[in-house]
């Protein structure tokens, strides 16, 4: 069996409007812009025809072609305003908006022609302000067309920082993981170490190397710069140092190579300062060498703090050839050994007044008898109190040890 075919419904001229005014007005589709464009080009050849009835004297032709031009548009606007009532969603405050009422003053005089009452002709003249008002509506709508490309741009923008910031949380913590978490298990011997970026990543680094003789190489270093330039010079800085420590007995002769291997290995230029030491843990005897990094201080058993600050070197990975002088001080029983980098002396507070030696100084004598991770602990609570709200300016990096404690 054939079902007969059904149409659609018939509109009726009022829906038809209702949908033309939804397409025309409402909407911000081609055929709305279209239908602007044509208004504003309407109000452009009115005002033409304005000037042109201004002229004495026109012949008869010209001013029937001007009639027939006012009467298209005059039909087109009252068709528009036609329009714009029926999407108005309150109809009585269109009307007596301002713009409503320029709308129906543009073509009152039209209408009102045969009251011969021309002087309401000069109201044409106010079909500018229906420009304005086009142009007004054109810049809006290019305002919200950009307002929400710009949303659009910011969240592209604010997923992609995202994950920026969750690659780099990722990164640090990979810095970090990289970093020895307690020292080498010795008898008699114990230290501890923590090291706080400025930024996502730092560029200081600590580190304990088990040597093939039983001993234990202790580093301290500080990479120029901050960030991930400088956490990847770091990166490349220890594992030529570790590498390098296992085949040179004396510190000076594995910093001499390790600098050597870092100039050709380079490219943006960064340095890093090495304090570089070897402990005997059976005799505490302690081998330095010191390339271009802050002294460390020992606090002795018997309350005082004695600086290592013999001869040291350049900067590593700057200029090759450089020479590194070899130092050697004797450990004795209760000594602790207290290495930092500059992050430590130079944090500052709100005042911009650094940190410095002498409360470093003096945080190691009052509290450098308990064990280690509790003058850590100390000394960088004590940074943080002094430097108060004020941004931390630079990675700090602390390590304690102690030799023989009592």
């Amino acid at each position: 069996m054939t079902l007969p075919a059904t149409h659609p419904p018939l509109q009726t001229p009022w829906s038809w409007l209702r949908s033309l005014a939804a397409r025309l007005i409402d909407a911000d589709g081609p055929e709305a812009r279209r239908f602007e464009n044509l208004i504003m080009a309407l109000i452009a050849v009115s005002m033409a025809s304005v000037g042109l009835e201004l002229i004495p004297h026109l012949p008869t032709w010209v001013s029937s072609a001007l009639y027939a031009v006012e009467l298209v548009v005059v039909a087109i606007f009252s068709f528009e305003y036609l329009l714009r009532f029926i999407a108005a969603k309150s109809k009585l405050a269109f009307v007596f908006s301002f713009y409503g009422l320029i709308d129906l003053l543009a073509i009152a005089p039209f209408f009102l022609a045969g009251l011969d009452l021309r002087f309401l002709r000069v109201l044409r003249m106010l079909r500018l302000l229906r420009l304005l008002k086009v142009q007004r509506r054109v810049l809006e709508n290019t305002v919200t067309e950009r307002t929400r490309e710009l949303a659009l741009q910011n969240a592209v923008l604010e997923k992609a920082q995202a994950q920026l910031r969750e690659e780099l949380n990722v990164a640090r913590a990979l810095q970090s993981a990289i970093l020895p978490a307690t020292f080498p298990v010795r008898a008699g011997f114990e230290g501890a170490a923590r090291m706080t970026p400025a930024t996502t990543m730092g560029g200081d680094f600590y580190d304990y190397i088990e040597l093939p003789d039983g001993r234990i190489g202790i580093v301290m270093a500080d990479v120029s710069g901050k960030g991930v330039p400088a956490a990847f010079f770091m990166a490349v800085s220890r594992t030529n140092l570790r590498e390098t420590a296992r085949h040179h007995a004396d510190p000076g002769a594995c910093l001499v190579r390790t600098n050597d291997v870092l100039c050709t290995q380079n490219p943006m230029d960064l340095f890093v300062t090495v304090f570089y030491c070897i402990l005997d843990p059976h005799t505490g005897e302690l081998r330095y060498a010191n390339g271009g990094h802050n002294p460390p201080y020992i606090l002795r058993a018997a309350g005082t703090v004695e600086t290592l600050d013999g001869a040291g070197g350049l900067v590593l990975g700057v200029i090759p050839g450089i020479q590194y002088p070899d130092h050697t001080v004797q450990l004795q029983r209760g000594d602790r050994l207290v290495l930092f980098t500059d992050g430590v002396t130079e944090a500052f507070n709100p005042a911009d007044e650094a940190y410095g030696v002498e409360r470093l100084i003096a945080e190691i004598k009052a509290h450098g008898q308990g064990p280690s991770a509790a003058l850590v602990e100390r000394i960088c609570g004590s940074i943080a109190t002094f430097a108060g709200t004020a941004p931390q300016s630079d990675d700090i990096t602390l390590t304690v040890l102690s030799w023989g404690p009592q």
